[in-house]
């Protein structure tokens, strides 16, 4: 009877790494509906081979071979779960330092959440992530994948704010959006470099200190107590109005009818073309 390797781990397992010394080239592998399984002899890698029994030698050709039912191998199976998601929490080590989108306030932001993924592309996780490491086991996977995390997030949170205008005093309303546009990029990224699948991605809660916060009110008290001169009449015209409170200029762009060039609200001729300003 020929001998018959089988799966003996877990289905709640991302992956299950197991040896067979002394294969004879009759040698079969059975793999389970819910797994694929790399083969691996001295240190290379086969392609995954999905569910049903599959022999593990040719006689001829093929990745492993064995010329008579006499010679012997010794061949590294790793059983890897089409189904099972790893669940994790992430957090940043230390706070993102950025700037508020719109009041320009320098501060700094602790983020946390969790995340969930299952292998896609099994022999790109073996390769980039597991490989010969013996002792290799989820808290180490879980390290790389967080380490790698953290270099991805800082940009993608940044251009974010900016891109949609979000005061940080406001993150907490826009969790979700930023949520959503971290899970898309990340999720690219851990495809591209781990043959991951991000499943879902969350964040929890974003944390900053009550100093910055305050810093970005009185910014923001600031800006909104602003005033420019009206360039007709002088007067304080507060940052926003649309017309001077007291000698009524209206304060929207103009343009030159002849040239389309920009020019100011009180501006009676081009400044470009010199046509006069109606």
């Amino acid at each position: 009877m020929a001998e018959i390797v089988k799966f003996n781990g877990s289905n709640a397992d991302l992956f299950v790494r197991e040896s067979a010394d002394k294969l004879h080239a009759a040698a079969q592998v059975i793999v389970p509906e819910t797994h694929t399984v790399l083969l691996i002899k001295d240190g290379t890698v086969s392609e995954a081979l999905g569910a049903g029994r599959h022999d593990i030698f040719d006689t001829e050709n093929g990745f492993l071979r064995l010329k008579k039912d006499s010679d012997c191998a010794s061949v590294d199976f790793v059983f890897i779960s089409k189904t099972a998601k790893l669940p994790m929490l992430w957090g940043t080590p230390t706070p993102l330092t950025t700037r508020d989108p719109i009041t320009g306030v320098h501060i700094r932001v602790g983020l946390n959440g969790e995340l969930e993924f299952r292998v896609a592309t099994p022999k790109k996780f073996y390769l980039e992530l597991v490989g010969a490491d013996a002792e290799y086991n989820v808290d180490k996977l879980k390290k790389r994948i967080l380490s790698r995390l953290m270099s991805a997030i800082e940009p993608v949170v940044a251009q974010t704010v900016n891109d949609e205008h979000i005061c940080y005093t406001d993150f907490a309303m826009n969790k979700q959006l930023v949520s959503e546009r971290l899970k898309s990029k990340i999720g690219d990224l851990f495809a591209a470099e781990y043959g991951l699948e991000l499943c879902s991605f969350v964040i929890n809660s974003a944390v900053i200190s009550d100093a910055d916060i305050m810093a970005i009110e009185r910014k923001r008290d600031e800006l909104a107590n602003a005033v420019t001169p009206c360039p007709a009449c002088g007067s304080g015209v507060p940052t926003g109005s649309k017309f001077c409170p007291e000698c009524g200029l209206s304060l929207a762009a103009k343009f030159c009818t002849e040239c389309g060039a920009k020019v100011g609200p009180a501006a009676k001729f081009c400044s470009e073309c010199g046509k006069k300003i109606k």
